[in-house]
């Protein structure tokens, strides 16, 4: 199973840093942007939600290039993008992105020869692009870092079932949904079932 946790990005989310652990406030500090900032602690607090409904809450949570639960009980992923914040959470190791769909210039520089095929003859090259670009985002948090250039990480779509589209990349399995403009993609070594979680403010907080 993969449970999949998002929120909105909270407007006034400074005035809830305390409710973060001092590791947590001084790493989201150091950054300068108010955005920035506000989608850490909207992430960190949806986190904690995530793990609370999970069970989890009693267990540290790992900071290494990957994000795990002591013990490796559970993997973490975890993704922002301007109003959104999302979370993953599943017992194997995950990597999981989300997106605004939006017009951007450098699909000659991230796609394959295959995938620019595609998005050449595609309706909607903006959702087509993002299609892409969160599978190949996804794959890199799945490995903690940039194992390969991005022309090499080739996301095979495999099909579509209404808004949800199935695919691989290289032997790792990728699922992938629309939401509110946005595109979600998670990563992982096996076919997962998909749990779908919004949760409001007051369900970060309390």
């Amino acid at each position: 199973m993969i449970n999949i946790y998002i929120t909105e990005t909270l407007n006034n989310a400074e005035t809830y840093l305390n409710n973060l652990d001092e590791t947590s406030q001084k790493r989201i500090k150091n950054f300068k942007s108010p955005l920035h900032r506000a989608q850490r602690i909207t992430g960190d607090l949806l986190l904690k939600a995530a793990l609370r409904k999970e069970g989890y809450l009693d267990y540290k949570v790992i900071y290494t290039p990957k994000l795990m639960l002591e013990n490796n009980i559970a993997y973490i992923s975890k993704s922002h993008s301007h109003n959104y914040v999302m979370v993953v959470i599943t017992n194997e190791l995950v990597g999981c992105d989300i997106e605004l769909v939006k017009e951007v210039k450098i699909q000659k520089k991230v796609l394959a020869e295959s995938e620019l095929e595609i998005f050449n003859e595609s309706e909607d090259k903006n959702v087509t692009f993002m299609r892409y670009w969160t599978a190949k985002e996804a794959y890199i948090k799945y490995y903690g870092g940039l194992v390969k250039p991005y022309k090499n990480i080739i996301f095979n779509i495999a099909h579509q079932e209404s808004s949800v589209w199935y695919g691989t990349i290289d032997d790792l399995y990728c699922f992938q949904t629309g939401f509110n403009g946005y595109v979600i993609s998670t990563v992982t070594k096996s076919v997962k079932q998909i749990n779908f979680n919004y949760l409001t403010i007051n369900e970060l907080l309390y």
